[in-house]
């Protein structure tokens, strides 16, 4: 028997939510921020799917979507932000709150090749921010990207590089953190077709 424990895809992520909402709870924003775990990613995006059509909250009140997958692998100052180049952008005052984080924080140099629309891997289209990106809600995509030993067995705990981890979730923090705080909502742009 083989496991495919998904340390990197999408344990990752799962930890990195734990101390955000942690920090948000002792320390809460002036917008409420809501921590959703998706299911079924793999299987076609269900759980978001799902859950971006049956909200429990009003859809309105959404005031934007941050979305984490693989975030603890490959060069330690190095990591892309999926939907903050055309066409995937839908909203440029997101990507730019989102830069501001990073700027602030961890200072990655972001890989823009992963959003580009020929990409050979698609990757925008393959995460859960994908379903409210198509509601007219602002999204983004926070990862670290693929590599060799994703969706294999030796994806496994050891592997992770903590200090990328911390780093991203830092980053992911931070863009919440003033979304939270700044008294006017992200913008949705006009017509953003996303298929390529």
């Amino acid at each position: 028997m083989t496991i495919y424990n998904g340390a990197d895809d999408n344990a990752t992520t799962c930890v990195a939510m734990l101390p955000i909402a942690r920090a948000f709870k002792k320390q809460p924003g002036k917008r409420s921020a809501l921590f959703v775990f998706h299911g079924s990613e793999e299987r076609g995006l269900l759980g978001s799917r799902w859950y971006s059509s049956h909200t429990t909250i009003p859809e309105k009140d959404i005031v934007a979507v941050l979305n984490g997958d693989m975030i603890g692998r490959n060069n330690i100052n190095q990591a892309a932000l999926l939907g903050s180049t055309s066409p995937h952008e839908n909203s440029s005052d997101l990507v730019t709150i989102a830069k501001k984080a990073n700027e602030e924080g961890p200072k990655f140099d972001l890989d823009k090749l992963w959003d580009k629309p020929e990409h050979p891997e698609y990757f925008f289209f393959r995460s859960d921010h994908l379903p409210y990106a198509r509601r007219g809600i602002p999204s983004v995509f926070f990862t670290s990207v693929l590599h060799s030993q994703y969706h294999t067995p030796m994806d496994e705990p050891e592997n992770i590089d903590f200090l990328k981890l911390h780093k991203m979730t830092d980053w992911i923090y931070r863009t919440g953190w003033i979304l939270a705080n700044d008294p006017i909502r992200p913008k949705i742009l006009p017509n953003v077709l996303f298929e390529r």
